[in-house]
Parts: structure tokens; C-alpha cells; sequence
């Protein structure tokens, strides 16, 4: 991928051009950056529920000299309200609804005429401009407060035509910061386990938004649960010529390492937070504990020893403690590593994942023959579930904002990867055309 110049604007009444103060490497971009003035307004209170969206008008892109491309002006306003649409926090206004006046789709934020928006109902407004320059593009995108007369933030990125997916991604994720104070998730992935073929299983790895996906592994055998660490690493457990299952690591590009070669069954496992370590349940007395393990698979030590399998690690944010499906109390229900019980209703309850945040824990859990997802607090109180009566729907994971959960679900017939918010709404099937299970929200690098 060829780099991207970001140029950042101030927000102020007046668009002005402000020195970049330092440079950032991002995913392979180079940004250049400087602090947001203080005091900036927060449009959208994100902890306070509202059935009320925010209205908000994305333009298509005006061409600006050299050669055109009805492609690029289409696909990064696309691209970008399709973002804003999956966090169920925005009214995507309708073109139709756009004011005629060409000095409202003026590009130019020192022309810009803002009365025409406000009589339609935008609170906000995102609009630009491209030019094509030999083998790049450059774009420049704006986000304005129409009924304040105010220019929020502007960025110019000079890309490669074929990262119009980056460009749009990253000034969503701008769009989310300035106007709900948090950081946006839009140029993260998500690793999943891909159906693809009888008895054969592979990881993939798609954009949080579906597109993108392309497969990782090619061991031709069953590869199964996904784990992200720091670096775009990628743990799982792959069943590889030996016919049981071992440990491998991988990168979001592909590469494939084996970690373990031990003999016994080796499933689940998690990075610590650090990245220098995994978590791993493993057969190694007959029943199935869970184990630090190096990256160079050795056994570091053994975390639990009870009666009954213990699955699927999940680490809390600081990485001193995690929590965990065990069969200790019968039936599988959610532990923490201290001991403690977490989960008591339902007869199986399965696959936690602990909020990077640190205060909640999702789960799946089973109290009617199918399987749904379910959020708790941290110490196990406050149990509510997020889907119900929709297939079946398995493996929760947090966005790395813990603002989303994504998990996978049979809803609409073959699993698919399906993002929500973290109280359970807007609740949206990923266009991932094949089949998918197990996701695994990545971390935003």
C-alpha cells in the first residue's frame, strides 16, 4: 500500500491551515497530528440512550480537476455513511432530501452556504472534493455544524485510488471522535473461522464492515478460534497432519507458525494483553485445564485445576486475572480465575469475553435450546441479554471501544458475522458472503 499524507485543520469558525507538529506511523500511513483544541462540543452523549438518531447529510464528492473518476466521489461517501449507519447512532439523511443550491454543495469551506441545510434538518454536514494526480488521488473531506455556521475538521489524504476504503474508514472514525468525544473503530478487523468446505475449516480475517475478507490460513484441515494479540498477530488452534488439535500463530496477511507440539489436545487460546504470552486449555493429565504457555510453547504454569473441562480464557484488560468456561459446577457456566462463580442461571453458558474497559463480560449462554449472547458486570451481577429469538448466536466479542459487539449468528439461515451496540441495537448482518463463525474483534493498532 502506498503511504497517505493526512493534513489536519483546526476546528474553528473560519477554515485555517495549522502546521503539522509531529508524525505518527498508522497502519502503514504516515499522519501527521496535533491536539484538538479543548472545550470541543460532544453532539451525541453515547452513554445516554436515545431513540432520537442524529441527522446527519453525506454528499458524494465534487471532482476537482485533473482526471474524473465517477467511482471515487460515489464509493467514499458510500463507504462512509455506510460506517456512520452500523454504529445506530446516525440518521443517514436521504440525497433526495439535499438542498438544490449549488452554493450548499460548495466543497470550498470559505464559500459554503449552510442555511439550505438547516431547512432540511442536517446537524451536520460531510462534503469534498478529489483530484486525481498521475498515480494518486487526493482528497479532501470536511465535517461542518450547518446550524452554527461552523467548519469542524477538515483532513486532505493523498492515497492510492485502490485505498478508498482506508480514506473513508479513517475520516469516519474523525467524524465519531468530534462529534461523540470517542474514538471510532472503523479501519479495525475482525477474525473469523471460515466454513470452507466439508471438514474444512480456515481463518479469515475481513474489515469490521464486512468487506475485505480474505482467508489467512491454508491447512486444509480445521482451523478453529481465533485470538488477536498486539502486531496484527493471530493465535488459534488448527488441526493441522496430526489429526488433534495444536497451537498456531499467524498474521493478518497469512504465515503460519506452529507453537505447540506437545501430543495432547491444545484448544482456545487467548493472548495475554501483553503479548508474550497465551493462554491455552490443554489435555495435559487427561482433563482439559488451562496454562500460560510461551510462544515458544512451552508451559509456563497451570492456572486452574478442578474437576471438568476448562475452555475458552479471556483476559481482564490488565491482565491480572481472566475469566473462563468451566464444567466444575456441572454444567458449563463462566469463572473467574480466582475461583469465583460468576454465571448460576441457565444450564450452559459459554465463551466469555471480558470488555476492554474492564466492567463487563459477555457470554453466550443456553436457557431454551438455542444459544444467545449476554452481558454482564464484571462481578457477575446485572445479567442482560442482547439477542433473542434469532438463530442461534455464538462467540461475543468487544470492539476494541467496547462500544460494539460482534458475534456470529444462524438468524438468516448459514452463520454469519453480526456487529451490534453494546445494549443490544442495531443489530446488523456483515455482507460476508461465505459462511463464518467464531469472530474475533481485532485491536485498533
Amino acid at each position: 500500500m502506498k503511504g497517505l499524507l493526512l493534513n489536519f485543520v483546526r476546528k474553528m469558525p473560519r477554515p485555517s491551515r495549522i502546521r503539522a507538529q509531529h508524525a505518527v506511523p498508522l497502519l502503514g500511513i504516515i499522519c501527521l497530528l496535533f491536539s484538538s483544541p479543548a472545550g470541543a462540543r460532544i453532539y451525541i452523549q453515547v452513554d445516554q440512550p436515545s431513540e432520537k438518531k442524529f441527522p446527519i447529510a453525506v454528499t458524494p464528492l465534487t471532482a476537482n480537476g485533473g482526471k474524473n473518476s465517477g467511482d471515487w466521489d460515489r464509493k467514499v461517501s458510500e463507504k462512509i455513511r455506510s460506517d456512520l449507519k452500523l454504529t445506530g447512532l446516525f440518521d443517514l439523511m436521504d440525497p433526495a432530501q439535499f438542498p438544490n443550491d449549488p452554493a450548499a454543495r460548495s466543497s470550498n469551506p470559505a464559500t459554503i452556504k449552510f442555511a439550505p441545510w438547516t431547512l432540511v434538518g442536517a446537524q451536520a454536514l460531510v462534503s469534498g472534493d478529489y483530484r486525481f494526480d498521475g498515480s494518486t488521488v487526493t482528497t479532501e473531506l470536511h465535517l461542518y455544524d450547518p446550524f452554527l455556521g461552523q467548519h469542524i475538521l477538515g483532513r486532505t489524504y493523498r492515497a492510492d485510488p485502490k485505498d478508498m476504503s482506508v480514506v473513508a474508514h479513517h475520516f469516519a472514525n474523525e467524524v465519531m471522535k468530534e462529534l461523540t468525544g470517542e474514538d471510532g473503530v472503523f479501519d479495525t478487523k475482525i477474525a473469523f473461522t471460515v466454513i470452507a468446505g466439508k471438514h474444512k475449516k480456515e481463518i479469515g480475517v475481513m474489515d469490521m464492515d464486512g468487506d475485505n475478507a480474505h482467508t489467512v490460513t491454508k491447512d486444509g484441515s480445521i482451523d478453529l478460534s481465533p485470538s488477536w494479540g498486539p502486531g496484527g498477530r493471530i493465535a488459534y488452534s488448527g488441526f493441522g497432519k496430526e489429526g488433534r488439535p495444536e497451537i498456531y500463530v499467524t498474521g493478518a496477511k497469512g504465515g503460519s507458525r506452529k507453537i505447540t507440539s506437545n501430543g495432547n489436545i491444545n484448544l482456545s487460546p487467548a493472548f495475554t494483553p501483553s503479548g508474550d504470552a497465551i493462554a491455552v486449555a490443554s489435555a495435559v493429565t487427561g482433563d482439559t485445564e488451562i496454562y500460560l504457555m510461551g510462544l515458544n510453547g512451552k508451559i509456563i504454569r497451570q492456572l486452574t485445576k478442578s474437576f471438568g473441562i476448562d475452555v475458552n480464557p479471556s483476559w481482564s484488560p490488565d491482565g491480572s486475572t481472566f475469566v473462563f468456561a468451566s464444567e466444575r459446577a456441572g454444567n458449563l457456566h463462566i469463572f473467574k480465575s480466582t475461583g469465583e462463580r460468576l454465571t448460576y442461571v441457565g444450564y450452559q453458558n459459554d465463551n466469555p469475553s471480558w470488555s476492554p474497559k474492564g466492567d463487563k463480560i459477555l457470554f453466550q449462554g443456553r436457557d431454551s435450546g438455542t444459544w444467545d449472547i449476554f452481558v454482564m458486570n464484571s462481578d457477575g451481577s446485572s445479567i442482560q441479554r442482547l439477542t433473542s429469538g434469532m438463530g442461534s448466536n455464538e462467540s461475543p466479542t468487544w470492539a476494541p471501544n467496547a462500544r460494539f459487539v460482534s458475534c456470529s449468528s444462524t438468524r438468516n439461515g448459514k452463520s454469519q458475522v453480526v456487529i451490534m451496540r453494546d445494549d443490544g441495537t442495531n443489530q446488523t448482518a456483515l455482507p460476508y458472503k461465505g459462511a463464518a463463525l467464531q469472530p474475533a474483534w481485532g485491536p485498533k493498532e
